[in-house]
């Protein structure tokens, strides 16, 4: 049976996003016995209705408050049975109307078992019955031999691919299960690495290959091993962009796997069923089988009169919601004019409800479609007052302990008056905050809606930092974006000290998204204003202020501004570099790297020398950090050997670099350490070896979607066949990178690969070609203020002037 929605807006995100949870134990059914031992079965005429009493609006059992299922419910799966799911005992209504669907899903679950995987998207408007066939499709399949796991859009507001996220526990799960090959443990641990946010040195040019191999690991997690697998993934609508571009994914891979994928979805939601999925389409009930679920559903045929059934039949026009929630008011109260509509129906039997539970949907209309069963026991005082809503057909229990609306509390009816609406609002967040850490956590969102809406936004800028992490560990960067920009419009209202550390730590995090979104230019101005606002007012400890300046620093130095980076130096020996060891050696090797990038290279390796000598008394860590640290000196003192004219001895250290990157889980620094050594050994000669690296880097590039990477790697090979005298070769690997150049619009970068292609040509006689492309060259690094890159340009067009 499904039910209603109910939807509240966002200050900044207008859709309800969620995701779902893997469970490792049965749905809890309880002992139908015992609970019909204690709660005598009679007629209608015999109970009355009383306000710790209810009815079941898919059987219309009566029975007392504060059970935890009808005493009619059974146990629909056994407790062995392999089901993820969250659900107690419920009764479910006769199963009318519907069997040519249910025989269809069977039939496919048979090819399932095949091996052969397919899709099914179940569309229906809310109280169709979708719910209704799947619960009878689990049943069966979970007793013959499949393993279910089932999830909602609906658990998770607010994270993006949170519905899968939430179903594989978060990213503990993403490395792919034993026995699987299509992703390699490296690709798997690295995307883990991301995920948990460890930071990069560099900047990653692009994310599609990031979120190609999150996808991948994702899908193998999700695909069956030991049975067939049934995966539901229930109100879809609410799905994400990132759940439905994974989803796609998902579909392409199931033709020769084990898996049925069931998705139920109301007309309403935002993206349509891939194309290789069935849908299945649950509309209202004809005539007959209106007449046929009445008759299935009523308790006692006697008190109902042809007159009262024509009307029932009549007010819910084929709606089995409606029809069922009709006959149970009409059961309570037999002697009242059946309503003209299910809508009315609706508002009478809420009027009806005993106080408790109309104070309990009261405080609940504040909570959204979604909120966590612990919340709304906060806020009723209990478990006793959520049975006879459960089982009335209020409320629906969906994965991950949650509940949502199973009908749409009734207009004007227990509505909270508007100035009792933030008072609602705080009692709410208070019992979000009072869950457990990980599930606070995972309810940012709602947290942040339910503080802004009690007018308390500082209490929401903690949550709002929250949703934001969720969107970068989704490699979402963009939609974090949004969420700092409307977290610093909330800052700005805070008292000045306040905001003023609010303001420095979002700024801070925006760099970090701008430079995951491979925006070095942006990332500098948001690090270079957190660190502005270090200087005024409140001063942030000493750590805080290393680690801004460090990544400024390497934003600084991606974008060649080496003479700034050094300034950056001399500013942190000043000020806070003292309080941060690693961070210290950290900018000692990018001040080297400076240094050789402007050919001091006796001055770089001279700093190397140090910085390692402050590293040997530091506390020694293993972990990521101290790799990062390691493969950054080997980097720096590689190229001060280079400069130095001493390509073995900088081979060898970028060697190192690679060991040390792949213990940091780096990728950009071992991209960059794979073209490094095909430069040395270009430089040293080694032709062979040369290409080898120049070729494993061009993979990696290629592979993570670095474009910047790729466009340096066709360099170094167009300058490693102008030496070898290949100059077709080379003109051929200088038109690819600078093809790639100029997508990024790196005028440095264009103007190092005019140069070589103007060498290239040169050496093919082709004067007049070469004599552009140099003038282009010379153009380009004037624009970009590179002198090293002019120097070479107007050097190459002297040469082609006295060839001439």
């Amino acid at each position: 049976m499904c039910g209603g929605e109910r939807t509240v807006p966002h200050p900044w995100r207008p859709e309800a996003r969620g995701a779902c949870r893997r469970y490792n134990t049965p749905g809890r059914t309880g002992d139908a016995k015992d609970r019909r031992s204690t709660h005598t079965a009679s007629s209608f005429r015999e109970v009355t209705m009383n306000p710790a009493s209810g009815s079941c609006v898919a059987c219309g059992a009566r029975f007392l408050g504060g059970v935890l299922a009808c005493p009619r419910s059974a146990a629909g799966v056994p407790r062995d049975a392999p089901v993820r799911r969250w659900a107690p005992g419920l009764c479910h209504p006769p199963l009318v109307g519907r069997i040519a669907v249910l025989k269809r899903l069977m039939g496919l679950a048979e090819d399932v078992r095949r091996g052969l995987g397919r899709a099914v998207w179940l569309m229906g408007e809310a109280g169709m019955g979708k719910t209704r066939i799947k619960d009878a499709f689990v049943e069966r399949l979970a007793s013959d031999g499949f393993e279910v796991w089932e999830g909602s859009g609906l658990a998770l507001p607010g994270a993006p691919a949170g519905i899968f996220r939430e179903l594989l526990d978060a990213t503990r799960a993403l490395s792919p299960p034993a026995g699987t090959g299509r992703v390699s443990s490296a690709d798997a641990e690295r995307i883990q690495r991301f995920l948990e946010g460890r930071e990069r040195q560099g900047i990653p040019a692009s994310l599609a290959s990031e979120r190609t191999a999150l996808f991948d690991s994702l899908c193998h997690a999700l695909m069956p091993h030991r049975r067939p697998r049934l995966l539901v993934l229930e109100d879809w609508q609410h799905g994400d962009a990132l759940s439905h571009a994974l989803v796609e994914e998902l579909v392409s891979r199931l033709s020769h796997t084990p898996l049925l994928l069931l998705a139920l979805q109301r007309p309403s939601g935002t993206a349509p069923a891939p194309l290789t999925a069935e849908v299945l389409t649950v509309g209202r009930l004809g005539p007959a089988e209106s007449a046929a679920l009445l008759e299935g559903r009523l308790r006692n045929r006697g008190t109902l009169t042809p007159a009262a059934r024509v009307a029932l039949l009549r007010g819910s026009a084929g709606h089995p919601l409606h029809l069922l929630h009709a006959v149970t008011l009409h059961e309570e109260q037999p002697e009242r004019e059946v309503p003209l509509t299910g809508e009315a129906a609706h508002a009478a039997r809420q009027a009806l409800l005993p106080p408790a539970q109309r104070e309990v949907l009261r405080a609940a209309s504040v909570l959204g479609p979604s909120f966590p069963r612990a919340v709304l026991v906060a806020l009723a005082g209990g478990v006793g007052p959520l049975a006879l809503l459960e089982t009335g057909g209020w409320l629906r229990s969906v994965a991950g302990g949650r509940y949502t609306w199973a009908v749409e509390p009734a207009p004007g009816v227990d509505e909270l008056p508007e100035a009792e609406l933030p008072a609602a609002h705080r009692r709410a967040a208070e019992a979000y905050e009072a869950l457990p850490e990980p599930l606070r956590q995972r309810a940012c969102m709602e947290l942040t809606r339910q503080w802004l809406s009690a007018e308390e936004s500082s209490r929401a800028l903690p949550y709002l930092v929250s949703l934001a992490g969720w969107n970068l560990a989704a490699l979402e960067p963009g939609p974090a974006m949004a969420v700092y920009r409307f977290a610093l419009g909330l800052a700005d209202a805070l008292k000045p000290d306040a905001a003023r550390e609010w303001q420095r730590r979002l700024w801070e995090y925006m760099g970090d998204a701008h430079r995951l979104a491979g925006e070095p230019a942006e990332a500098d101005a948001a690090w270079h204003t957190a660190r502005t606002l270090d200087d005024e007012g409140l001063a942030s400890p000493a750590g805080d202020r290393a680690r801004r300046l460090f990544k400024r620093a390497s934003v600084v130095l991606a974008l060649g501004r080496y003479e700034e980076v050094l300034g950056l130096d001399r500013e942190g020996r000043r000020d806070c570099l003292s309080a941060a060891p690693l961070l210290s050696v950290s900018l000692d090797a990018l001040s080297a790297l400076a240094l050789s990038a402007l050919g001091r290279f006796e001055e770089a390796r001279a700093r190397i020398v140090l910085a390692r000598e402050q590293l040997q008394r530091a506390v020694r860590d293993d972990g990521p950090a101290w790799a990062g640290v390691e493969a950054l000196l080997h980097r720096a003192m590689g190229s001060a050997q280079l400069g130095l004219g001493f390509p073995e001895a900088a081979a060898s250290e970028y060697a190192q670099v690679l060991r040390w990157s792949e213990r940091a889980g780096d990728t950009w620094e071992h991209s960059t350490a794979l073209l490094n050594l095909g430069d040395a050994y270009s430089r040293a000669g080694d032709r062979e070896r040369a290409a080898h690296f120049f070729q494993l880097a061009l993979e990696l590039d290629s592979r993570t979607g670095d474009r910047r990477g790729m466009a340096y790697t066709h360099h170094g090979l167009a300058l490693l066949h102008t030496r070898a005298g290949a100059p077709e070769l080379a003109k051929e690997d200088a038109l690819r990178g600078l093809q790639l150049a100029s997508m990024l619009e790196d005028r440095r970068l264009q103007s190092l690969l005019r140069c070589v292609l103007g060498r290239a040509q040169l050496q093919l006689g082709e004067w007049d070609e070469a004599g552009r492309q140099l003038q282009l060259a010379a153009r380009d690094a004037s624009a970009a203020g590179a002198r090293l890159e002019l120097l070479q340009a107007e050097a190459c067009l002297r040469v082609l002037e006295a060839r001439r």
